[in-house]
């Protein structure tokens, strides 16, 4: 508790001094929006495919215990997401723009492992060094090179040290008459989070579950007076290095999703949507599978108060081969069901409510691919409340509500009965504020609160986090 006092007062020395900086400058400095853009609930979203708990960013950043960058938002945890293009004027070499940005931070945790008993509190710390690099060329198309980092030191726990990184490169072509194709190559060093669904409590004695994951991401998009039409791909392949997971969850992942938009009225629009996604073990050969969504839909703008988007569908996961008798580790996943199916939907509302008030109400239901000790997959429904408030023209109050309901499908009816089903319910909050102190400087607080009760006791826990973080952007 002594350090965490002598880290706040840390934080509101640099809070003043920043301060007392701002006071010369000529003209003041309006904060610069973050270069993240909201994930799109549509449009071949391989992205969504990871929805679930993290429909909440906040939520995200607390599992993870990944602080929330006032400049560059949270660090992009899952593989194969599209790199956010960094805006402003950067540092010029030659027809390079770059934009170096350094992050620090520290967080606490009251339950460091996400367990229901024996809770163990720690702090620690977090450096993130990225750069991203823009060029330019043939008119309006573009390369981009991004290079991201999440480096994490624990006081009391080392075995959840990580050293997570992400390098990406991205054609972006805008082609005259409508037409921009992005193509990106990725290469992630990653982890899973204490206390996510893909957590397995049973190496939680040992470091967390890390893992590198190599991606493509396509994509192609044509806009036309009335109509468009996206196309979207990704392959990705997963590899785990640790904890004798490999034989479990290697796997190769396909996407494709095609989604198509009409316009009604200048502010309405019909969308309809169709996605396959592939899943390749190595091993684990009882889990092959293809998940088919078909849904439809719409977008409006009725207003500058009032915006929206939402999607309704039919989801199936159908398995690729019969069942087969497989040595342990992987027998726990015999299964005597070739094909589950379940309603689909995701949408995001936006009310601003005042010119200083925007509220985003996000509801979804979907089937996510999850590799526990005995289970198939896992249907996630829930809604997050975000509010974004800005108090000044440098500081911004943030608050996010989630509630979700996890129900994972047990590997077989003969599970289920002895009652090894498996349903969670989660609430979480979180509450923080970002302060720009100079163009380039940026102060974060923030406080988020778990809660997971689960029918199986040992996923069952409560946990507080507390964040400081400080980045630098160029």
């Amino acid at each position: 508790m002594i350090r965490f006092v002598q880290i706040t007062a840390c934080a509101i020395g640099i809070l003043a001094i920043l301060a007392t900086a701002e006071m010369t400058l000529a003209q003041p400095v309006l904060p610069s929006a973050s270069p993240l853009s909201p994930t799109p609930t549509f449009g071949g979203a391989g992205t969504a495919m990871y929805l679930s708990q993290f429909a909440n960013p906040a939520l995200l950043g607390s599992l993870y215990l990944t602080p929330q960058w006032p400049m560059t938002g949270y660090y992009p945890i899952f593989p194969g997401s599209w790199s956010p293009v960094i805006h402003g004027d950067g540092v010029l070499v030659g027809p390079l723009r770059l934009h170096p940005h350094m992050g620090v931070a520290q967080m606490y945790t009251d339950n460091v492992f996400r367990t229901n008993s024996n809770k163990t509190s720690d702090f620690m710390t977090t450096f993130a060094p990225g750069i991203q690099a823009q060029l330019p060329f043939a008119g309006f198309h573009s390369f981009l090179i991004d290079y991201r980092t999440n480096l994490q030191s624990y006081s009391r726990t080392s075995s959840n040290d990580v050293q997570d990184q992400t390098a990406s490169g991205t054609f972006k072509f805008d082609f005259p008459g409508g037409l921009k194709v992005d193509l990106q190559g990725e290469h992630k060093l990653g982890h899973d989070p204490r206390g996510s669904a893909v957590d397995d409590v049973t190496t939680r004695n040992f470091g967390v579950n890390k893992w590198t994951a190599n991606s493509f991401t396509g994509q192609a998009e044509y806009l036309g007076a009335q109509s468009s039409v996206r196309l979207y791909v990704q392959t990705l392949r997963w590899d785990y290095l640790n904890n004798n997971q490999s034989p479990v969850r290697d796997r190769l992942t396909n996407y494709a999703g095609l989604t198509f938009s009409r316009n009604v009225t200048g502010k309405t629009s019909l969308l309809a949507n169709f996605g396959a996604f592939q899943s390749i073990y190595d091993q684990n050969k009882n889990l092959d599978n293809v998940m088919y969504t078909i849904s439809g839909g719409g977008t409006w703008n009725v207003s500058d108060m009032t915006s929206g988007d939402l999607l309704l569908g039919y989801q199936n996961v159908q398995f690729s081969r019969g069942s087969v008798n497989q040595p342990p580790p992987l027998s726990q996943f015999s299964r005597d069901k070739d094909s589950y199916s379940n309603f689909y939907f995701m949408g995001r509302l936006n009310w601003q409510a005042t010119p200083l008030l925007k509220i985003t109400l996000q509801p979804y239901r979907t089937i996510q691919q999850s590799v526990t000790n005995g289970t198939l997959f896992y249907t996630v429904t829930g809604v997050n409340l975000t509010a974004r408030h800005a108090l000044t023209d440098r500081t911004t109050l943030n608050l996010n509500l989630g509630y979700e309901q996890d129900q994972f499908q047990s590997s077989s009816s003969v599970g289920i009965a002895s009652g090894a089903d498996r349903t969670d319910d989660l609430k979480n909050v979180a509450v923080g504020v970002t302060y720009q102190a100079v163009k380039w400087v940026g102060l974060s607080a923030q406080y988020m609160f778990e809660d997971r009760h689960s029918t199986q006791t040992p996923f069952t826990y409560q946990a507080n986090t507390f964040m400081l973080s400080a980045e630098t952007l160029f």
